[in-house]
């Protein structure tokens, strides 16, 4: 079998959906920041430059609070998903000395 016939697995799966979600997150902080230089480059641009100081300040932090949102957000959520998926795909021993196994939520006997 070729490497263009196999079938991914969830792992190759799971990576190309971090990717895209970070390739997403990095898109819309990139398009923020030429959207708040374009606006910042407008106000200091001409007459009014030196009467824009607060517009800017209000541009600069509404784009940086925006940035910081979105990017931990995405970063929580990762993080969260990561978190719930290792824990139901673990095996474990409980303390108790038994021989049972706990797997995806489920207690077996064997």
């Amino acid at each position: 079998m070729s490497a263009a016939e196999r079938k991914p697995t969830k792992t190759d799966i799971d990576i190309t959906r971090a990717r895209t979600g970070l390739g997403v997150v990095l898109a819309g902080d990139i398009v923020i920041l030429l959207a708040t230089a374009g606006a910042v480059w407008k106000l200091t641009d001409g007459p009014a430059a030196s009467t824009a100081s607060t517009a800017i300040i209000s541009i600069l932090t509404s784009a940086f609070t925006t940035i910081g949102t979105m990017t931990t957000a995405y970063f929580g959520i990762r993080a969260a998903t990561n978190t719930a998926q290792t824990s139901i795909n673990r095996t474990a021993t409980p303390d108790d000395g038994n021989d049972q196994t706990v797997a995806r939520g489920e207690v077996v006997t064997p």
